[in-house]
């Protein structure tokens, strides 16, 4: 039998060869003069000597106890794969994690910073003491060291600030209002009815970082080596210099940034993985940003659509009513109601004076779109006819 066997592996992996093998070795300690048999019993000599033969009962638990095993072991081996993706995913989301939830010194100045609905006056709050200014449009301008203020070219305030000290100042332009500013670097700002911006006296960091909470139009002043940056409660906007308008009102879900001209790189909440997201946009784009999809989308347009505000008047192409009536209010700091919920969705394009009371304002509009309008009490009433 064993004559016809060519290779010492072929015994070793036969169950009846191996048997045989062992019987043979046990009873002669040898075999025959074949060569691969020899290879075999030198093999068999340093493997299988100690090898023992158990029944078929116990092999079948021998073979149920190895399934056991091996399943255990794929478990394991599972579980080790998905704890290894766990901590990979988790690795990936740690930095943006941290990243997202860190707060700068002005965010959290501004969390504890006065709001707009808390004043009726614009308000320009120092760190010693609140100036208090009762005219409907206002120009505030600080001195290039940042101490010395003027309010409509009046010396107003002339604060103490120390070497190197970061002085957090705010500025509240409450609905109805609206306030010019130019900042210690010179860049000048508008900010329209319902806003607020928080600033630094003087710029003394290598980012020049703001705070908005409402609607601004910025003229940056160029400054290579110190980026502007405008922060809001989802966005960031960066530029060097460069005249945009930026619109991030509280309660608004959508955050129109609109460039006119220069370069502005918009940094916004992505994938909590990834972690923030940036894009670059060119003039006469608007940039939207959608607080509750996280999403950023961009398209061309006619800036004064956006930016007229700043010299006094609103450019609409078919606007719904229902947002252009949200533009009156802030401005004019009055409650405007629509009789008919279907009047949101009638369009109107023109322009309106913002010199002209909220009622001439509004009565235009009316006109154009078949409505009618009357004041009741402290309110402006728009009905169909």
């Amino acid at each position: 039998m064993a004559k016809n066997i060519k290779k010492a592996e072929d015994i070793l992996t036969d169950d009846r060869l191996v048997a045989e093998l062992a019987d043979k070795f046990d009873k002669s300690g040898d075999i025959n003069n074949d060569k691969q048999f020899k290879l075999a019993v030198i093999i068999y000599r340093a493997l299988f000597r100690n090898r023992a033969f158990i029944g078929k009962s116990q092999k079948q638990s021998l073979g149920l106890r190895i399934d056991q095993s091996i399943n255990a072991y794929k478990r394991r081996i599972q579980f080790y794969r998905i704890a290894a993706a766990a901590v990979f995913i988790g690795l990936l989301a740690v930095p943006s994690a941290i990243f997202l939830n860190q707060e700068s010194d002005l965010e959290k100045f501004a969390k504890n910073a006065p709001s707009v609905k808390s004043v009726t006056n614009t308000r320009l709050v120092l760190a010693e003491q609140a100036i208090e200014i009762d005219k409907r449009k206002s120009n505030i301008e600080y001195l290039q060291n940042g101490s010395a203020i003027t309010i409509d070219s009046v010396a107003a305030a002339n604060q103490k600030l120390a070497l190197g000290e970061v002085a957090l100042n705010t500025l509240i332009v409450p609905y109805g209002k609206r306030t010019t500013i130019i900042l210690s670097d010179q860049t000048k700002v508008w900010l329209n009815s319902g806003s607020r911006l928080i600033f630094p006296a003087s710029f003394t960091e290598k980012k020049r970082e703001v705070y908005l909470d409402g609607e601004a139009m910025f003229e940056v002043s160029h400054d290579k080596t110190h980026p502007f940056i405008v922060n809001t409660r989802d966005i960031d906007v960066e530029v060097l210099g460069t005249i945009f308008n930026l619109s991030a009102y509280g309660d608004d879900s959508l955050i129109n940034t609109v460039l006119v001209e220069g370069a502005v790189e918009i940094e916004y909440a992505g994938n909590k993985i990834l972690g923030r997201l940036s894009s670059s946009i060119t003039p006469g784009t608007l940039a939207s940003y959608n607080a509750n999809t996280e999403r950023l989308e961009e398209k061309k347009i006619n800036t004064q659509l956006y930016t007229s505000w700043r010299d006094g008047y609103l450019v609409f192409e078919q606007q719904p009513l229902g947002d252009i009536v949200k533009k009156i209010a802030r401005y004019y700091d009055v409650e405007i109601v629509l009789d008919d919920p279907a009047l949101a969705y009638e369009t109107f394009s023109g322009n309106l004076d913002l010199q002209n009371s909220a009622f001439e304002v509004l009565n235009v509009v009316a006109e154009i779109v078949n409505a009618r309008i009357e004041q009741r009490d402290d309110k402006l009433i728009i009905s169909k006819i």
